[in-house]
């Protein structure tokens, strides 16, 4: 295990001459002390940056960030849970008003089918992967769009085999299906949500056979899986990366949004929006504030008004404007304007694009 690996570091590491060197932990916060305040005395609070990890805790995350806010004085804090799933946090925030999972995963046991979008949990989320096929294999329903056959697909009562990139297509024509059939939830419609007029022409005016021809799929399968998924007491909804990995991913998002909002599969137990996080608290890792554009909570740091909160409960003046990205960080980093990166529980030159790039501003810090 990690715990007794011998490749595992039992003692601080400091860089001396271009070699590391073991030091004690009072050297190594001295030396961090020293450095940032130098940094930032010399070049201001934006001259630092910290690149957090869904990989860590709750707790860890929150400290972290409330760090590199209150103590540093800057916005430029960033992790991966802003990336892997970023437009589904933002279309959700658009429909929802949160980016988080509407249901929890004890949800599926409530359930009576499942839809799965772009996602192959039993390999990637094994727990909720095999929870969802215990219910299939016990009758449950179930929904798959992949272009891949999946495990879980091969279990599927509907396999919607759509080209890569037309999920959009898939959702307007399921919504269309709805719609013309009538078995959308008009007392949620009514009750809980805004804009449907607007919505029932754009999806009246779809032309369903362009696209079905552009998702290269059967009609009538799309069909019967959208009134399977209308009628069913309770239609539970999970998507993963193939969703949010591409150029319609936000939008793909809202419009699954929609389709648990008209059929009224929100609010209670065994429905609702669940998206398939790529590491284990990337969830957290955005809640608790890893954002350089929102804090803890997902308030936008540019609002006056939440600045004045967190100044509030942090106890120093929050900063004003949103900071940096984690790709405008190496850009900083290469052009001199940020000087030092703390990072933890990433290995960024291993998991970030063009990792030569990624060297390149490693080395270019101080």
């Amino acid at each position: 295990g990690f715990y007794d690996h011998p490749d595992r570091l039992k003692t601080p590491l400091i860089k001396r001459n271009g070699k590391f060197e073991e030091a004690s932990w009072d050297e190594a916060y001295d030396f961090i002390k020293k450095e940032l305040n130098r940094i930032t005395k010399a070049n201001g609070p934006d001259a630092v940056a910290g690149i957090s990890s869904a990989r860590c805790t709750n707790e860890e995350n929150y400290v972290f960030q409330k760090m590199i806010r209150a103590a540093i004085g800057t916005n430029n804090i960033d992790c991966c849970a802003r990336i892997c799933h970023s437009p589904t946090a933002w279309g959700m925030q658009q429909t929802f008003g949160t980016g988080a999972a509407t249901n929890s995963t004890e949800d599926i046991y409530h359930a009576d089918l499942f839809m799965v979008i772009g996602a192959n949990p039993t390999n990637a989320h094994p727990v909720t992967g095999s929870k969802i096929k215990q219910q299939v294999m016990k009758g449950k329903k179930l929904i798959v769009l992949d272009p891949i056959t999946t495990e879980l697909a091969k279990l599927a009562d509907y396999h919607i085999k759509l080209r890569p990139g037309t999920n959009v297509a898939i959702l307007n024509m399921m919504l269309h299906f709805i719609i013309k059939s009538k078995l959308y939830d008009k007392d949620f419609v009514r009750d809980r949500t805004e804009g449907f007029d607007n919505f029932l022409k754009e999806i009246e005016r779809q032309d369903i056979d362009q696209l079905a021809k552009v998702a290269g799929v059967d009609k009538q399968m799309v069909k019967e899986a959208a009134i399977a998924y209308a009628t069913a007491k309770n239609s539970m909804e999970f998507h993963g990366l193939g969703v949010t990995e591409q150029e319609q991913g936000s939008k793909t998002v809202m419009l699954i949004a929609d389709l648990a909002m008209i059929t009224g599969n929100i609010g209670r137990k065994g429905v609702g929006v669940n998206p398939l996080r790529g590491q284990n608290n990337v969830q957290g890792a955005a809640d608790m504030g890893c954002q350089p554009h929102q804090g803890a909570g997902y308030f936008e740091v540019g609002d006056e008004k939440n600045q004045n909160f967190y100044t509030e409960k942090y106890g120093v003046v929050h900063p004003t404007k949103a900071g940096l990205k984690i790709p405008q960080m190496f850009d900083g980093a290469i052009n001199k304007d940020v000087k030092a990166v703390w990072i933890i529980g990433e290995d960024i030159v291993q998991t970030d694009p063009n990792s030569a790039h990624v060297v390149d501003a490693m080395n270019s810090l101080e």
